[in-house]
Formats: structure tokens, C-alpha cells, sequence
């Protein structure tokens, strides 16, 4: 065998980052970045390039990743089926080395805290070769406070990515999608006791599928609360949000519109600084031309506690209506997720987790009929975060999931072997200007 096989090839020289980068630096490595970048993602770069001289002053923080990937089912198929033929022959399983590289930046001006990143992703497949692509994420936005009163953020996230094989029905092709995201919130504190939370959302989604290639999303959603901060360590309140979103293509194909309107109660308790309680209880209805809809209970309920002074758990358990894209249908799904981290030593730290969800989509198209599709789906996992040195750091983590759906197309079993290798210099202080 060749001494110098190609997965050797693919192991990235690591290098130390400056944890500062100024004027023109900046602009170099922002442009470096943009260079591989579709059009419709330059224009952020631009405003970050031509920003550069003025967020001198600040952190930017460059970063860099490679990791090494085994999936034993790459495409999410049922081992009924018969397998995919690649270039080195027929398998479900595949390894793919996945690189990342980005930058990300905080600057403060006085109460105002301006951030973003910029990310840059590629993946190569050994054996599936048409699923190499590449990826992007763009997100910045601003933190502002007025006064002890009156605070808010706006923000601004695009990203370029692949659809995960398992919300496609028994595809193996590859289908990316873009999504953008524009989120604008207002917080008006009216006495100490009572706060007033305003948040309005803007998506874009296109997806495009080889059934429907025009298939776009468009939503709009506004979220308001009235929240109590008189009791000590408790905030509770009242909260209500309306959603509206289309389907932009040929309305024959899926729904073309629906309307979503929640209602319940929200609060946090922080127990003591070990424990904290997180929640919150409502009524979703979700109303479309096809007289389907969907009205559910709705909410979640968080629960933090460190065991000891190494040892932690986060306990999730939710219950959420959404939009499953693919189908242009209706979806709820009741969750459970539980994550115990372990911090061995101030350089090593365990986690390990499992998370059950059920999933439920009624009147989902199967062939000439439709369905009332559930499925279940679970995951466990465990990796390990190791500091090796103050810059670099490795991460080896194993995934494995499996789905059973009354309809077959879904069910699938999968195990996920990787280990990542991160450069990345830690964030020092935030330099501030008065």
C-alpha cells in the first residue's frame, strides 16, 4: 500500500492564529473568505470588508477545523432496499472529510455590542463523490441598549448548506438549500417589575427538490410577551405569537399558504447557582387551505443542575407545531432530550446524551393516497472535548440514530464515527470605546 494514502493526504497542517487582526489584515481575511461565495451571499462580505477599519479596535477571532467523518448509512435508507453503487462500488456507508474555516468578531461601543461571522464549509466524500460541496454562513447583527429601560437586537443570518438525506424521501442526490433569516426585538422595561418583549422574524427558505425545483418558503412572524421580574430568582408572564408563510411555486403541488397562532404562559425560576428551571405552556393552531391544520398543545420545559463541582445535566422536554418543507404539510413533534457533560479536568471534558422525538405528520402524500405518517425517531451520543493546547484543540465523537416510521421510506439506522481537530485562539477582552 502506498505509504501516503489519501486519507494521510487530507490531515490538515494546524497553525497558531493571531487573536487580533486589524485594518487591512482584516479586509484580506474577509475577502479570502467571500472568495468562494455565491453572489447572492456578497453582499454582507462587502459591508464586512468596508466595516474592517472601523472594527479595528475590536476582537476578530479566525478559526480553522478539519474533520474526519465515517457514516455506516450516508443517505438514511432502509437496509431493505438495495444499496447505492458509488465509485468504489456498492454501499450505504461512506467517509467524508469535512473542513471549516471562519472568522468571527465583537466590537463594543459604549452599551452596544456589534458581532459577526463568517464561515466557509467543504465537504469531500470518499466513495460518493457527487455529494461533494460546499457551504457558507453569514451572520451579524447589534446588541443595543438605549437606556436601563429600552434594549433590543437586530440580526441578520444567511446560510448555504445540504438538506439532510433524512428529510428526503429515499433520495441519494445531493440538494442544497438557502436560508436567510432577518430578526429585529424591542424590550421596554414599563416599571422594575414589568417588561414588555417584542420580536418580529423574517425567512426566506429555497429549497428546491427534484419533484418541485421551484420550491420556496417565505415567513413572517411577530412574538409578544409581558413578563414579571418582581419575585426574586422568578420571571413569569404571558406570551403570544402569529406566523404567516407561503409556498412560492405552483400552488397544485403543496399548500400554498397557512396561518399559525400560539398562545400560553412563559417563566424561568433560578433555584440557586446550581439549579435553574426554564418553561413554558400554550395552545398552537395552525390553519391551511386544505382544511388539515393542525391544534395542539404546545411548550417546553428546560431543567439545568450541576450534580457536583465536574458533573452536570440538562434535561429538555418540548412539544412544537412547524412546517415539514418537504411535503409542504403540517408537523408536531413531542421531544425528550437529556445531556450529562463531565468536566474530567480543566482540559478534558465528557458529554454524553440521548434525545427521543415522535413526530407526527398528518396527511402526508404517499404515492396516489396520503397518510397520517408518525415516526420515531433516537439518538445517542457521547464525545470528548480535548484542550490539547491553549489554540488547538480535539474533539473524537460518535453518533448513532435510527427511525421507525409506518411508512418505510423513513425508517433508517445509522452509526456516526468522527473526530474533529479545531485551531482557534481564545477570545480575549472585548475592547470597548466610550
Amino acid at each position: 500500500m502506498n505509504p501516503m494514502t489519501r486519507r494521510e493526504r487530507r490531515v490538515p497542517k494546524l497553525m497558531r492564529f493571531q487573536p487580533s487582526v486589524k485594518g487591512i489584515q482584516s479586509k484580506r481575511i474577509i475577502a479570502g473568505a467571500c472568495a468562494s461565495i455565491r453572489p447572492a451571499s456578497l453582499a454582507l462580505c462587502v459591508a464586512l470588508i468596508g466595516a474592517a477599519p472601523a472594527w479595528a479596535e475590536g476582537i476578530w477571532t479566525p478559526y480553522a477545523a478539519e474533520a474526519i467523518e465515517h457514516n455506516s448509512d450516508v443517505f438514511d435508507l432502509t437496509k431493505s432496499g438495495p444499496e447505492p453503487v458509488g465509485s468504489n462500488g456498492p454501499s450505504f456507508a461512506d467517509t467524508s472529510f469535512d473542513t471549516r474555516a471562519g472568522i468571527d468578531g465583537i466590537y463594543l461601543l459604549d452599551q452596544q455590542k456589534f458581532f459577526a461571522t463568517a464561515e466557509f464549509r467543504h465537504f469531500n466524500y470518499e466513495n460518493y463523490s457527487l455529494l461533494d460541496h460546499n457551504e457558507v454562513l453569514l451572520d451579524g447583527g447589534l446588541s443595543w441598549k438605549l437606556s436601563h429601560a429600552l434594549d433590543g437586537a437586530f440580526e441578520y443570518r444567511h446560510e448555504e448548506r445540504m438538506v439532510q438525506f433524512l428529510d428526503l424521501a429515499a433520495s441519494t442526490q445531493l440538494t442544497l438549500e438557502s436560508d436567510d433569516i432577518a430578526t429585529a426585538s424591542v424590550n421596554f422595561n414599563v416599571t422594575p417589575e414589568w417588561r414588555v418583549e417584542s420580536r418580529a422574524r423574517d425567512r426566506v427558505l429555497n429549497s428546491p427538490r427534484t419533484d418541485t425545483p421551484g420550491l420556496s418558503l417565505h415567513e413572517d412572524s411577530i412574538h409578544e410577551e409581558l413578563r414579571y421580574l418582581g419575585l426574586s430568582n422568578l420571571s413569569a408572564g404571558v406570551e403570544a405569537e402569529y406566523l404567516e408563510g407561503r409556498y412560492n411555486h405552483d400552488p397544485t403541488a403543496l399548500t400554498p399558504d397557512y396561518h399559525q397562532f400560539t398562545l400560553g404562559f412563559a417563566s424561568n425560576y433560578l433555584v440557586s447557582g446550581f439549579t435553574s428551571f426554564s418553561g413554558n405552556l400554550g395552545y398552537t393552531r395552525r390553519t391551511d387551505p386544505t382544511n388539515v391544520g393542525l391544534s395542539a398543545v404546545t411548550g417546553a420545559i428546560g431543567y439545568q443542575h450541576s450534580i457536583t463541582g465536574k458533573t452536570s445535566m440538562n434535561l429538555q422536554i418540548s412539544r412544537n407545531a412547524s412546517t415539514y418543507v418537504t411535503t409542504g404539510g403540517n408537523e408536531l413533534d413531542t421531544a425528550a432530550s437529556l445531556t450529562l457533560t463531565w468536566q474530567a479536568s480543566y482540559k478534558i471534558a465528557v458529554k454524553g446524551g440521548y434525545s427521543y422525538t415522535n413526530s407526527k405528520y398528518p396527511q402526508t402524500p404517499d404515492g396516489n393516497v396520503v397518510i397520517n405518517r408518525v415516526d420515531h425517531f433516537q439518538i445517542a451520543n457521547a464525545e470528548m472535548d480535548y484542550q490539547v493546547l491553549r489554540w488547538f484543540a480535539i474533539r473524537p465523537y460518535v453518533r448513532y440514530q435510527t427511525r421507525h416510521s409506518n411508512d418505510e421510506t423513513y425508517t433508517f439506522t445509522g452509526t456516526v464515527v468522527g473526530i474533529e481537530f479545531l485551531a482557534k485562539e481564545p477570545r480575549g477582552p472585548t475592547a470597548t470605546v466610550r
